[in-house]
């Protein structure tokens, strides 16, 4: 499973397309990030003015009106305590 392009905040735009026609074109925000459904990573996003949310595909986002967010830096490349979550003093064992 690959990372999302987007992140919750950011601004996107939809490509323009024939089920598109009917609303008017602008920017939405997305509101969530949504599990892959059929190898496509999804989004939940609303538009300026409206009162209800949409599910969208990241290939219906066109990248270039699109602005993805900087992303924090990996949790792998920040320096973490290395501690388990037992502690060997605290573990009984039967007789």
């Amino acid at each position: 499973m690959s990372k999302h392009k987007y992140a919750i905040g950011d601004m996107i735009v939809l490509k323009d397309g024939p089920v598109r026609l009917a609303r008017a074109g602008g920017a939405c925000k997305v509101l969530a990030t949504l599990p892959e459904t059929g190898g496509s990573r999804q989004y939940r996003v609303r538009f300026d003015g409206e009162t209800f949310d949409r599910c969208v595909a990241e290939i219906d986002i066109d990248p270039s009106r699109s602005k993805a967010s900087a992303r924090a830096p990996a949790t792998s490349t920040l320096k973490k305590e290395q501690t388990s979550w037992l502690k060997a003093s605290s573990v009984r064992t039967a007789k």
